[in-house]
């Protein structure tokens, strides 16, 4: 008897199986012996799905571990593992200690045996509550010739890189929620793995950084929390090419940032404005996101934040950053080279608008522009109608007819009106409008739709932002 999936081809078959978690796989295992065969060969395993860990005792999670202890060491044989996936979560089971203990040891057994198949993509999220925390992953992990992908996700391991003398064919490499307990895993990495592209560090204890890869290309530092006991951050690498950093911390006192990346294309930063930051020449810049928070009241930019927006072709801007540029004083000529422009203003105050007025003056070569505002409206609707159609008319904004993209948020008053009807009118290449209002600026949003457009090919969607109006009824009550 014949189905779908065993008249496909070994390697189609194997693709479909790759989705599935090992439970799932078992039961595939036993409708024939073509799927036995499959099931006993396939190689990709996930050792995923499991029940949680509140739920199941520890006696059926002992015997789920006995099951798959047996489905490797007997089933598998000597078949090659191309991928290996093993996601297990024990922080919530009340588990006595030589539970714990023998858990943690069945599974850097898999990930020995995984190693000895062959494997060349590893995922290990393995969280179970270890105390003291210690090394618990096996060497041989960072010692085998095949693995090209590895991602390591175990909270209460520390890690330990091994010899600088041993090489690596690691291509991407992920740490997530481990304690490096020196530096010697990042000096293993610039000088061992010579072929890496991908290095990402999410939530990974330890103080210091420092990265210099003549072969990376990707480059993520996620480390979100204010107790970040981080002080130095320093990457260089020829083939940089993308760089996220989310950095947060209480204080900016002792903390660096270095980046030679001269072929830099995209740079995504988030958390607290330093001290002190170093970026050297960004000659290649096509696109920053900058979402940083200067400290209250501080409207200074650094000459190195300064030099990232004046670098980039899109710009993406955090409220923060944007009101340090309209209310800090504006560098004439900034925003020259941008073609695309996203900005946060807060609301269409008459007091901040002006400066906007001074940036666009001397932008030449946009033609995406996107305008954010925030959900609750604090200011008087007086404060927000300064600057009618007449005013629009005489700025004469030099990028108005090469304009294609457009969404502007609107806020309390008639600013930001009167600001996208300036748009509609005389942006003649327009391909497409977002106009995001509240239903209170309905009236005007009604004069809106009649306004004569200058481009009569362009699409303009006007969306009423019904959870701003939730957030806001739920804020006066």
């Amino acid at each position: 008897m014949s189905d779908r999936i065993t008249d496909l081809p070994d390697w189609v078959a194997y693709h479909i199986l790759s989705f599935l978690a090992v439970t799932d796989l078992t039961r595939f295992g036993c409708v024939s012996k073509r799927c036995r065969q499959l099931y006993l060969s396939t190689p990709s395993l996930n050792f995923d799905g499991f029940p949680d860990a509140h739920i199941v005792s520890c006696e059926k999670r002992l015997e789920l571990l006995s099951s798959l202890d047996r489905f490797l060491l007997m089933y598998r044989g000597v078949n090659n593992i191309q991928r290996f996936r093993i996601y297990w979560d024990d922080l919530l089971l009340n588990a006595s200690s030589s539970f714990r203990q023998d858990a943690v040891f069945r599974m850097m057994t898999w990930i020995h045996n995984a190693v000895s198949c062959n494997v060349e993509v590893l995922e290990i999220f393995v969280h179970i509550i270890i105390d003291p925390p210690r090394t618990l992953l096996p060497s041989s992990v960072f010692l085998c010739r095949s693995l090209r992908s590895l991602s390591i996700s175990m909270c209460y391991n520390i890690l330990k890189s091994p010899s600088l003398t041993s090489s690596s064919n690691l291509e991407c490499l992920t740490l997530s929620s481990v304690t490096i307990e020196d530096e010697e895993i990042f000096k293993w990495i610039s000088c061992s793995c010579k072929c890496i592209k991908e290095l990402h560090l999410e939530n990974v204890s330890g103080s210091s950084v420092t990265i210099e890869s003549s072969s990376l290309r990707l480059f993520s530092f996620l480390n979100p929390n204010h107790s970040s006991r981080y002080c130095n951050l320093s990457i260089s690498g020829e083939k940089l090419e993308e760089i996220l950093i989310d950095w947060g911390f209480d204080s900016t006192c002792s903390k660096l940032l270095n980046i030679h990346a001269p072929n830099l294309k995209y740079l995504k930063w988030l958390g607290n404005l330093l001290f002190h930051q170093n970026f050297g020449k960004l000659m290649c810049l096509k696109k920053a996101e900058l979402f940083l928070k200067p400290k209250a009241d501080d409207y200074s930019l650094s000459s190195e934040v300064l030099c990232i927006i004046n670098s980039a072709e899109a710009l993406i801007l955090s409220k923060e950053i944007t009101m340090a540029l309209l209310k800090g004083g504006f560098i004439p000529g900034l925003l020259e080279n941008v073609s695309h422009l996203s900005i946060n203003i807060g609301s269409w105050l008459d007091i901040i608008l002006p400066q906007m007025v001074s940036i666009f003056g001397r932008m030449n070569n946009l033609s995406s522009l996107n305008i954010m505002s925030d959900i609750l409206f604090l200011h008087p609707i007086t404060d927000c109608c300064g600057f009618n159609m007449g005013y629009w008319r005489l700025q004469n904004f030099p990028f108005i007819h090469q304009l294609k993209e457009v969404t502007i948020e609107l806020s309390n008053g008639s600013n930001g009106v009167q600001f996208a009807k300036y748009i509609l009118e005389h942006a003649g290449n327009l391909k497409e409008m977002k106009i995001v209002y509240s239903l209170e600026q309905s009236k005007a949003i009604a004069k809106l739709k009649k306004s004569k457009r200058a481009s009569k090919i362009a699409t303009v969607v006007f969306e009423e932002d019904k959870f701003r109006m939730s957030i806001r009824r739920s804020f006066h009550l």
